[in-house]
């Protein structure tokens, strides 16, 4: 890759306008992250600008990071040097939305919040749990589902066609606007998930659902762990939760279950999970919210807010790394319980995990809340719910996530590193030691963006 010339940014200003480039210090360093510190900023207005712009990055093997709402650029391996971000906000419009086959296309730099407050009216949604100032294609590139999935599926289900410029420079469409379009590859799915790498989506279109009427959130608590997670899993398994999530900050056990329904199918699911809570000897309440926490981006802790030591001082532990990995919903509790020891030896202080059913687990990891003690804690959490857990810390080391990372591998986990604190060393790959199939998604990379400037470095093993 070459770094970028002024020769290049003139170019640029003469495709798209001097107001939509720049390489401000101030600017630039405002949007600076772990993993992206771009050297300049372009905001193409239309496909076709977008397409100019990455033909001519090619052209000077200029690196291109395409980016929307800013809410995922830690996401991933860090960014080459000298890459120029390639900002979509410009292309933010609705481009056909019919209600009655509830399909919408929409460009991509459309939020998250504009695109569902258009379909408001109709009482029609994208059923994702996501940042309201995420972008329909960062969505799409960056395969953000949430917990959600457990009811509607994932954009893989949901996303009907894409529009993107290859890193050739070349403009492409793929799939449809019809549910029954597909005849043979559906090449739109080789875009969702892929970070950009392969193409820069710029026009999304998907399948909507009906907004439901009622939702809520019910949380459930038992002394057991085992008890806890079989009772969840029973539950997941026969009732159509929007969601459920297990979470395993210790003891006693805790698990969201949330309903989106009709009010008569609320009523009745919520009279299923009190039946299993009064059989269970499980406490149940409402929390309020009307959908189970998601992760945040930027990385903020996803339920734990505070620790109340034995000595009353309250403090707020650091999020020091957030983990994932897919697994089958019985592997979780024995995962967990190997993990628990682990975070303690590497020097994490606290951590907590979470099954997004059907079998997704989040983990994060905390530096230690106090250093040279073992203390008995109470943990608040978003909802306001304590939990007892204890506190292990070891003194005033660093924790090691590199040991931790290789740990989790060599015992079978295919752990994937999706945020890391800047002061968290990491020799170990992101995204996992090489599979076989990677091979193939290098002649991928390859054929679909030949100049490989797209995202370049920040997918698995460099692509």
């Amino acid at each position: 890759m070459k770094s970028m010339t002024e020769s290049f940014l003139q170019d640029l200003a003469r495709l798209l306008g001097p107001a939509h480039v720049t390489s401000d210090a101030q600017t630039l360093a405002a949007l600076a992250t772990a993993s992206v510190k771009p050297a300049a900023l372009c905001r193409p207005g239309s496909n076709e600008e977008v397409a100019a712009v990455v033909r001519l990055a090619g052209e000077k093997r200029v690196p291109v990071i395409p980016c929307g709402g800013w809410t995922a650029m830690n996401y991933g391996a860090p960014a080459r040097e000298g890459a120029l971000a390639l900002s979509l906000l410009r292309l933010d419009r609705m481009l056909a939305y019919e209600p009655s086959d509830m399909v919408a296309s929409a460009q991509a730099g459309m939020s998250f919040r504009a695109f569902q407050d258009a379909l408001f009216e109709k009482g029609q949604w994208l059923p994702l749990d996501a940042p309201e100032a995420a972008t329909l294609g960062g969505l799409v590139a960056t395969d953000r589902s949430g917990p959600r999935r457990l009811a509607y599926g994932t954009l893989r289900d949901l996303v009907l066609g894409l529009t993107v410029v290859n890193g050739d420079g070349v403009l492409r469409k793929c799939g449809g606007r019809v549910v029954k379009n597909v005849t043979g590859y559906a090449l739109e799915r080789l875009y969702i998930g892929s970070l950009g790498t392969l193409g820069i989506i710029t026009e999304v279109t998907v399948k909507l659902r009906p907004r439901p009427e009622t939702a809520s959130v019910q949380e459930l608590t038992l002394p057991d762990f085992e008890r806890g997670f079989n009772a969840t899993r029973e539950l997941a398994l026969r009732l159509p939760f929007s969601a459920a999530t297990a979470s395993f900050p210790g003891k006693p056990y805790v698990a969201q279950l949330g309903i989106e329904a009709s009010p008569p199918d609320h009523a009745r699911i919520l009279r299923e999970i009190e039946a299993v809570a009064a059989k269970t000897g499980a406490s149940l309440q409402e929390t309020g919210a009307t959908s189970v926490d998601a992760d945040d981006w930027p990385a903020r802790a996803r339920r734990l807010r505070a620790i109340q030591l034995k000595s009353g001082e309250t403090v707020e532990p650091p999020l020091a790394a957030r983990l994932t990995w897919p697994t089958r919903a019985g592997d979780f509790p024995a995962q967990l319980r190997n993990l628990d020891p682990l975070a303690l030896e590497t020097g994490f202080g606290f951590l907590m995990a979470f099954l997004d059913f059907p079998g997704q687990v989040s983990v994060e990891l905390f530096g230690e809340a106090e250093p040279e003690t073992s203390t008995s804690t109470s943990t608040s959490t978003s909802t306001g719910t304590n939990t007892s857990t204890n506190t292990r810390t070891g003194g005033e080391r660093t924790p090691d996530l590199d040991a931790l990372v290789k740990q989790l591998r060599g015992d079978g986990l295919p752990a994937t590193v999706v945020w890391k604190a800047g002061g968290q060393a990491l020799t170990e790959p992101i995204w996992g030691p090489p599979r076989g199939e990677w091979a193939l998604m290098r002649e991928i990379k390859k054929t679909l963006d030949p100049p490989g400037i797209l995202n370049a470095g920040r997918f698995i093993e460099g692509i």
